[in-house]
């Protein structure tokens, strides 16, 4: 897929693409949850008033969040959309009541809200589209206001297409074990070295994490076995440096028993592989380009890497499958057995780890869904909730 170009804009429009499609395809790797009751109550007695800002009569609203038709290439089941939005009417009216329901208007809609200020109306929220249309438009509803019982954020059901591990990487380090969650709530990581409140920096999305060259690393217990297919990523803005940097690594550091995303310090291409079994030459550089988003996928045999939504290196064919062993996980260092030093000078935000290889069409989206959110759909109106 060809992104579009648009101008970056941060302080988006919220979103969360309408699910008014049925998904016809599509791996998932867990069994999606039950529907979610939509949770439409009837108009509450004296919910009334005459507003004096020119907001519709009421006290439950909504906006449409609308994906043109063309913006993806492929339908795409059960995927995670990135909604950023400034909003005056949120503030002023939002109260705790924020939910996403389809593009019917009754059926509710997986979310987990990153980030919410009410003094500003600053939302940050993920939604799980259930489809997401290649052919025709997409709408969902963003709803605030006075629900009587509003669905609640449910973010392990917002991860469930062969999602491993989620890490948005916005929580504060140093709090000990478990500080920095996964979104499934299923592989927490722990914040080491000297990472505190000040490793805690803005990103793409949001909030993100500095490691500072020396000691710094978040440790978590290794998700992926034996040979199966695989999807790593992450936003990375790397300083350089005169060595190898590990960006995620799982394993044990022993050939064929690893798996590693990493950076080589001859030039600054992202490099992957088993451990003796490595791709180097990939050409995809990382080093002092700014926050760049890298995708490296796995699956029979052959690796691909993806920048900045584009396949770039690949398909590799590595000479044999992975059997990936051991429970070690780390973001931005490596056990000692991979050599020393594997530290990583720079920042990381949503790093995340897949056991499905995602095609191009998907990577494609996540890049243009999360460095321009406001131009990946358009949000309509305030309305009165019908």
């Amino acid at each position: 897929m060809t992104v579009r170009p648009h101008p970056l804009s941060w302080l988006s429009a919220v979103v969360l693409a309408g699910c008014a499609f049925e998904p016809t395809g599509g791996a998932t790797e867990d069994a999606a949850p039950p529907p979610i009751d939509g949770d439409v109550p009837p108009p509450i007695d004296g919910d009334v008033r005459q507003p004096t800002d020119g907001a519709p009569t009421g006290t439950r609203f909504r906006k449409a969040i609308s994906i043109a038709a063309g913006t993806v290439d492929e339908l795409l089941a059960d995927f995670p959309l990135y909604v950023e939005l400034t909003d005056a009417d949120l503030a002023a009216r939002a109260g705790t009541g924020i939910h996403f329901v389809d593009g019917g208007g009754t059926t509710a809609l997986a979310h987990e809200v990153q980030a919410w200020d009410p003094a500003t109306g600053h939302l940050e929220a993920w939604v799980r589209l259930p489809t997401l249309a290649a052919t025709a438009r997409t709408t969902i509803y963003l709803r605030y206001g006075a629900f009587a019982s509003p669905p609640a954020a449910n973010p392990a059901a917002v991860w469930q297409n062969g999602y491993a591990a989620v890490w948005h990487l916005d929580g504060t380090p140093g709090g000990g074990t478990g500080d920095i969650d996964d979104a499934r709530g299923m592989v927490d990581a722990t914040s080491r070295g000297g990472m505190n409140a000040a490793s805690r920096v803005d990103a793409v999305l949001g909030r993100g994490l500095r490691f500072d060259g020396s000691n710094d690393e978040l440790t978590f217990t290794n998700p992926l076995t034996g040979a199966t297919a695989h999807t790593i990523s992450a936003w990375v803005d790397q300083e350089t440096v005169n060595h190898n940097s590990a960006l995620v690594v799982l394993g044990n550091g022993a050939c064929a028993q690893a798996r590693w995303l990493h950076s080589r310090f001859t030039g600054g291409p992202a490099a992957a592989g088993f451990y003796c079994d490595d791709w180097t030459s990939t050409g995809v550089d990382v080093v002092g380009d700014g926050w760049t988003l890298v995708h490296w996928t796995y699956a029979a045999g052959t690796s691909r890497m993806y920048r900045d939504g584009e396949l770039v290196a690949g398909p590799f064919s590595h000479m044999a499958a992975p059997a990936t062993q051991g429970t070690e996980g780390r973001i931005g260092n490596a056990p000692a057995a991979f050599g020393n030093p594997m530290t990583f000078l720079g920042r990381l935000d949503e790093v995340r780890i897949a056991r499905v290889a995602r095609s191009e069409a998907w990577i494609a989206a996540e890049y243009a869904n999360q460095r321009e959110p406001a131009s990946f759909y358009t949000v309509g109106a305030e309305e009165a909730v019908p």
